[in-house]
């Protein structure tokens, strides 16, 4: 799915490649990610990172490309590349890179092109999938469904295991600012009511809780 998807989105090269390539992504990517900084060199050695370091690292990876202003495209054309490319990507154990690639594109104004990226980044969590429904909706403009998986994301809230893994984030990421409600609340219900807080505004300004 992640293939089609990708095909759909950015045009990038399906052509199995032995080692990643530039050269296989649609020029406009090319063009996109060289605007902000990311040049053949500087896109291979993202690419040969490993997922967590590529994902999950809020220093490095691909999130300094994201967090730059316009740059929210290319960031997607880096994520949706390292599904492509990255030898590190495991299929069968995404994470949350799709998603991310959903985010910037929902960011970057290509509401259908984010939606089928958010919808393809289910999982078997509730919660997780609450918030996925949630944020559809939201860029749908369905306030409907929006409050019904907010009320619904309400009644889960996180096991007392999960809350300890929340401290000892907080406690290692001592740079990373987290809302009111982070530990105790269900996961990503603070989002889902920025969402409905700032439901006309777009997703960038939303999400961040900006209007």
């Amino acid at each position: 799915m992640v293939i089609a998807l990708t095909a759909l989105t950015l045009g990038l090269t399906l052509l199995a490649q032995d080692a990643p390539s530039f050269d296989a992504l649609a020029p406009d990517a090319r063009t996109r990610l060289a605007g902000c900084g990311v040049e053949e060199t500087r896109f291979l050695s993202l690419m040969a990172l490993e997922q967590n370091a590529f994902d999950q690292d809020f220093s490095g990876g691909w999130r300094p490309v994201g967090d730059e202003p316009g740059c929210e495209q290319a960031a997607a054309d880096l994520l949706i590349a390292y599904m492509d490319q990255s030898p590190h990507f495991n299929p069968e154990r995404p994470g949350v890179i799709g998603w991310h690639a959903g985010q910037m594109l929902a960011m970057s104004g290509e509401t259908e092109q984010a939606i089928a990226y958010f919808d393809a980044a289910r999982f078997s969590n509730a919660d997780w999938n609450l918030y996925v429904d949630a944020t559809i909706a939201f860029m749908r403009r369905d306030r409907a469904a929006a409050e019904a998986a907010r009320a619904a994301l309400a009644t889960m809230p996180p096991s007392e295991e999960e809350m300890a893994a929340r401290r000892q984030f907080l406690a290692d990421n001592p740079h990373i600012r987290m809302p009111d409600g982070y530990v105790e609340q269900p996961q990503n219900l603070n989002v889902v009511d920025r969402l409905l807080t700032c439901w006309d505004a777009p997703y960038a300004d939303a999400y961040s809780g900006a209007c």
